[in-house]
């Protein structure tokens, strides 16, 4: 899909109609058995309530389709992008003796996405219950007398819930959030909303495209569950450490169209296969599968003969990383290899100011076990001391926030994350410094050797959560980072025992 140059602007706070979404229901005492059988995604540990994105491979390891996978009371409910492949089809064909049925429920429910801070509230009033901010948390409730399933999704921007009903109470459910509030967006929102995430439509999934060539590996694919149909490929992959080519977003000044075709050094190189006009890219924004080696640092791409840059997916995370005070008006003074100091006019008070810009960094809670987080004593040269922190690094290349996670993690910890969740966002300095730091949870970790940078001084230090907190409130722990993160975290879990 391509947005007009002409669209008004969509609204980003309200309800949307998503459209047939694929909706495959796995019911049965070994539906979630057979499921871990043919997904990337641990489906094993999950909890009736919790879900997980992952991949659907053949036999060689080549992408069915993208879903997002929900464990419910009596199995799975497999929820996927419209024009997704038969996936019940193709499981059924492995289905021998298992208890479970498989059912495809597509053509019996309408979905719709509210979105945005204030929809979002207005919902949970119509609710009546606290909505599952959790990616994939989900639950069953009643809005205006209608069952309606409430999923937490990451795709549909922020807040972004996915209401599941039956066909026949559409009209009914549209009415009662529009009675409670809740206005239609624009038309075109929910596609802006994906391609900014960067979460692949089956359009933007060609033929022959391998799990980690659509740079989800942190949030959708398990390196530490049992077999499952593709195994074989992603393993090797993962044993390589990288691939010869990766989904990435293309900004453009101009309007990109779906099948506009991307060129590196004249040569061409992909195709555009998802477009929207994104003001928050400043510009165009477009997908493609691109050859690595031609989206590196400084790349001279063109799309439809107007130059285009690749920028950092998804683009909600990276805009805030990059967000305002900017170099535009200001005079850079000083630059060094991870930071710039700019000197920003401010006529209005008679003065200037320095603002230090920094690319931001990740920040990891790493839970070893439940209750138990790995810290890391870091030899911290500017305060003169060993600080006892959470492991943390600088977004220094072109990658997404959870790949960045899931590296430092292991360069630090030597730990690998088979789930990664975002916890959130927080500014370091802001009376002066210009860095984002994102916060991540890792869990069901495997261990393995560290990959320490020349000059780095990093041991690792396993406690429980309860004494590293109480470490942050007596003083022990001085790291602001690592203060915040933690008793954010034991917050969030507070609220939600």
């Amino acid at each position: 899909m391509s947005i007009s140059p002409t669209a008004p602007a969509a609204r980003i706070d309200g309800w949307i109609d998503a459209g047939p979404r694929l909706a495959v229901l796995v019911r049965g005492p070994d539906a979630a058995r057979f499921i871990d059988g043919f997904t990337t995604a641990a489906v094993g540990p999950l909890a009736a309530g919790c879900g997980a994105e992952g991949f659907f491979a053949d036999a060689k390891g080549q992408v069915l389709a993208l879903a997002a996978i929900l464990r419910t009371d009596d199995g799975v409910w497999i929820d996927g992008c419209p024009g997704a492949p038969a996936l019940a089809e193709h499981l059924e064909r492995y289905h021998i003796r298992e208890q479970l049925e498989i059912i495809d429920e597509t053509a019996l429910h309408a979905t719709i996405v509210v979105t945005g801070a204030t929809a979002r509230a207005a919902l949970a009033k119509l609710a009546g219950v606290a909505l599952p901010d959790a990616p994939y948390r989900h639950l069953r409730c009643a809005i205006g007398g209608i069952p309606v399933a409430v999923v937490a999704v990451p795709w549909a921007g922020p807040g972004g819930c996915l209401l599941q009903v039956a066909l026949v109470d559409r009209p009914r459910l549209v009415a009662a959030l529009e009675a409670g509030g809740i206005a239609a967006a624009g038309p075109t929102a929910l596609e802006r909303a994906r391609i900014e995430h960067g979460w692949p439509a089956p359009a933007d999934i060609v033929a022959k495209t391998l799990p980690q060539e659509l740079d989800r590996n942190a949030t959708a694919i398990s390196l530490t569950k049992g077999c499952y149909l593709g195994q074989e490929t992603v393993a090797r992959l993962d044993a390589l450490g990288h691939v010869n080519r990766r989904l990435v977003g293309l900004v453009a000044a101009g309007p990109i169209e779906v099948g506009a075709r991307v060129r590196a050094a004249e040569a061409e190189c992909g195709v555009i296969t998802s477009a929207c006009e994104s003001p928050r890219a400043g510009g165009w924004l477009g997908l493609a599968i691109l050859p690595v080696k031609a989206c590196g640092a400084g790349a001279a791409l063109a799309v439809g003969g107007m130059p285009a840059r690749v920028v950092e997916l998804p683009l909600v995370a990276a805009a805030a990383a990059a967000s305002p005070p900017t170099r535009r008006g200001g005079e850079i003074v000083f630059t060094a290899r991870r930071f710039s100091v700019v000197r920003i006019a401010e006529p209005e008070v008679g003065r200037d100011r320095e603002v230090v810009e920094h690319p931001g960094c990740v920040v990891v809670i790493p839970l070893v076990a439940p209750g138990v987080v790995c810290l890391v004593e870091v030899v911290r040269v500017a305060v003169g001391a060993t600080l006892l922190e959470l492991p943390a690094g600088t977004l220094d290349r072109v990658e997404t926030l959870a790949a960045a996670a899931a590296r430092e993690l292991a360069e630090e910890t030597g730990y690998r994350a088979g789930r990664l969740t975002p916890l959130g966002a927080l500014w370091m300095s802001p009376g002066i410094l210009h860095e984002r730091m994102h916060l991540f949870v890792a869990e069901d970790l495997v261990p393995g050797p560290q990959a320490l940078e020349p000059g780095e001084q990093i041991r690792t230090r396993v406690v429980p959560v309860a004494e590293a907190v109480a470490m942050c409130l007596d003083g022990q722990i001085q790291d602001a980072k690592t203060v915040a993160g933690l008793l954010l975290w034991a917050a969030r879990e507070r609220g939600q025992a």
